[in-house]
């Protein structure tokens, strides 16, 4: 014959069932808890690593910009001018005109 249900360890077991559940769902709760914190603090860091990084790129621009614009100043600078060697010429030119018309004459 079969003995007869004991319902007094079966609410027993349920009983410690249901407590190791709700034992694991508010240490799942709390880990998720931790995880969105750690999230948010990492999601703080790396906003301000971007604006560094935004404000670092910035200032290299400008600092290309300066170097490229102080490079075209001295090459403007260092360009050879023709007005000197043409004047020069004119003046030789002039003169050999002048002796030549002397000596001509």
């Amino acid at each position: 014959m079969q003995e007869p249900f004991d319902w007094e360890q079966a609410m027993e077991t349920t009983r410690r069932s249901a407590t190791a559940a709700s034992q694991n769902s508010e240490n799942s709760v709390a880990g998720m808890s931790k995880l969105l914190r750690e999230i948010d603090r990492h999601s703080i860091k790396i906003a301000s690593l971007t604006e560094t990084i935004d404000q670092l790129a910035y200032k290299q621009e400008q600092q290309v910009a300066a170097s490229k614009a102080a490079l075209n100043h001295a090459q403007g600078d260092n360009r050879h001018s023709w007005r000197l060697p043409a004047l020069g010429l004119l003046a030789v030119f002039a003169v050999g005109v002048a002796l030549g018309g002397f000596i001509v004459s």
